[in-house]
């Protein structure tokens, strides 16, 4: 005769698991396992997983994982511990995470969190003792079929809007509009100065902004996008706005700005 048991395995308080440490004695289910490891989340999102254990007349154990809380390791995508903070951008449809090294958002696809996904659960069949049914968490439970509705289960959890990577955001990524409005604000802050009398051609300022960019390792923008974007910000820092009757060193009229100037470029 067998008999089985039905198990939500929540693991420990996470008050207990940041205060006193993790249990001294490993983990003997693949819930266990999890709950361990990502405590927070199990306390928003529930149990990871539900599991199954069967005994028989002489009370050997088999632990037979059964199905994935979606909520739960959908949460997961984006816990410090999983190697990656991400978030969906919705406005792009675009994953991205963030690297700490330069502090900014990379753009990445959802086979990269399928891969890391599927790394984990082996990660965790590693680590479990005979009694665990590993055919079930090593190859069903990591299959395509399985872990796909969990990453677009976790688009919902991890989306940000457009104000995410707006200018005035204090969230940077590598590439998009907004992180050279961000470096239009830095630049016109850092090189434009009020001068009485003196005249700032736009072609002037786009060749220091030019620079500017390159020194921070980005690319300039085009022209006709800088225009737009050095405009608004002038506008805001000193109140002046473009006009058109402004000399270039050529002598050529063009667009541009009274009463501003560059300052000088530091020699090293």
């Amino acid at each position: 005769m067998t008999t089985t048991t039905l198990k939500l395995e929540r693991g420990p308080d996470p008050k207990e698991v940041f205060c006193y440490g993790p249990p001294q004695h490993p983990p003997t289910t693949p819930g266990e396992w999890f709950a361990r490891r990502y405590p927070v989340v199990v306390e928003q999102w529930g149990a990871p997983m539900l599991e199954a254990v069967v005994a028989d007349h002489q009370g050997n154990r088999l632990v037979k994982p059964l199905t994935l809380n979606e909520d739960f390791f959908a949460a997961v995508v984006s816990d410090p511990q999983f190697g990656h903070s991400v978030v969906f951008f919705e406005p792009e449809q675009q994953w991205y995470f963030h690297d700490p090294v330069d502090d900014r958002y990379h753009p990445v696809n959802e086979d990269k969190l399928l891969v890391l996904m599927s790394a984990l659960i082996t990660r965790c069949a590693e680590e479990m003792p005979r009694d665990v049914d590993l055919l079930r968490l090593f190859r069903d439970l990591r299959s395509e079929e399985v872990l796909k509705p969990i990453i677009r289960r976790a688009r919902a959890i991890h989306a940000a809007d457009s104000s995410f990577f707006d200018e005035h955001s204090s969230h940077q990524r590598v590439e998009g509009i907004e992180c050279h409005a961000q470096l239009a604000r830095r630049f016109v802050r850092a090189t434009v100065k009020a001068e009485k009398d003196r005249l700032l051609p736009i072609s002037e300022c786009y060749l220091r902004f030019s620079e500017f960019c390159r020194n921070q390792a980005a690319e300039p923008v085009h022209r006709h996008q800088f225009k737009k974007l050095i405009a608004e910000v002038i506008r805001e820092e000193f109140g002046l706005g473009m006009r058109a009757d402004v000399k270039n060193q050529q002598g050529r009229y063009q667009r541009g700005w009274k009463g501003l100037a560059l300052a000088a470029v530091e020699q090293n």
